[in-house]
């Protein structure tokens, strides 16, 4: 009887025990298919979020009409002529410096140093932080693989380039002393295939940009030269250094240097018969305690050239000396001068 009463009871127990794996085993698959299941819907409506973000801010302004950009922003400061075929409307207002390039009355291109414009591109952002958000790459195709932007090292990491959407993309301008993002360039796929900022590999025809005249050159060298000095007035307010106020003939001085390189085919500080800076500046009778000089060349147009500066190290230490109270600045086509004084 005591047998019999034992082996019932082991028989139970060995039941209870088969139920429980079971059970437990059943339990996880649940869990994980829940898991599975559930794992999908969370990441598209975070991606929805994310582009609803997106699209709600920072590119809400793109692609639309100028009577839109009048709307909402008023009427520009002025109007600048690019060499791409659109004109830059420039609102450079105090810590908000943005410019929107205008097309057929239409946005085809934006730069902004806004901090307010957009929420979901930071200005200040860190490098890395974005970098996870966006995945930068060194290849960057479109139009079905037609054409292919391939980025250096370099480009990586002061001007990383991502998509928008299937018509627009962004370049991504960051200050590589600091690793935060400085500036945002938002523009349409085919006025970026005719800007050509990186190495392109292509199938097909390019996008041609218009042929300029004498005149055209001399309107827009003299918006990118405002916008030169606008921008570095911002840089150095967003590092709490003092602005700098124009000198018109250090201006001169510095625009005779681009156009004597651009037409003699040099990059130099010292012109062709040995002058520096300091030779020129009293040639053109300009008084000085201290003078610094910055150039650049074939940058597609001021943000470029400003931004190539700033990560340059000698060039940067001119743009934030506070030591400096005057700039000339002065531009001829792709060639770029900056001349930076302390006066008497």
């Amino acid at each position: 009887m005591g047998k019999k009463v034992m082996g019932l009871l082991l028989f139970v127990l060995l039941c209870g025990v088969i139920y429980f794996m079971i059970d437990a085993i059943s339990t996880r698959e649940t869990v994980k298919k829940d898991q599975e299941t559930s794992k999908e819907p969370i990441k598209q409506e975070n991606l929805a979020k994310d582009q609803t973000n997106l699209q709600s801010s920072f590119v809400k302004w793109l692609g639309v009409s100028s009577e839109e950009v009048l709307a909402e922003f008023g009427e520009p400061e002025r109007i600048d002529k690019s060499s791409y075929g659109y004109d830059w409307w420039v609102y450079p207002k105090e810590g908000q410096y943005f410019q929107l390039g205008i097309k057929d009355d239409t946005v085809v291109t934006s730069v902004t140093y806004d901090q307010d414009l957009n929420e979901s591109l930071k200005i200040g952002e860190s490098y890395n932080r974005l970098n996870q958000e966006y995945a930068f790459q060194n290849e960057f195709p479109l139009k079905d693989g037609m054409f292919s932007f391939e980025l250096t090292v370099k480009d990586l990491s002061e001007r990383p380039l991502i998509a928008l959407n299937d018509q627009w993309s962004a370049q991504l301008y960051f200050d590589t002393f600091t690793d935060k993002l400085s500036a945002i360039r938002a523009i349409r796929n085919d006025i970026l295939l005719m800007l050509q900022p990186y190495q392109l590999n292509y199938r097909g025809e390019l996008p041609q940009g218009p042929i300029l005249t004498e005149e055209d050159w001399r309107e827009i060298n003299e918006g990118s030269e405002q916008q030169i000095y606008e921008m570095t007035n911002n840089i150095r307010a967003s590092h709490d250094i003092d602005k700098l106020k124009k000198h018109k003939e250090a201006a001169t001085v510095a625009f005779g240097h681009s156009k004597d390189m651009n037409q003699n085919n040099y990059f130099s500080h010292h012109s062709q018969n040995g002058n520096g800076v300091g030779e020129r500046l009293r040639l053109g009778n300009v008084p000085f305690v201290r003078a610094g000089e910055n150039i650049a060349a074939q940058y597609i147009d001021a943000t470029a050239a400003i931004h190539g500066w700033l990560n340059s190290e000698g060039h940067r230490a001119s743009l934030l000396d506070k030591r400096y109270t005057h700039i000339g600045v002065g531009v001829d086509q792709l060639y770029y001068t900056q001349n930076f004084l302390s006066l008497p």
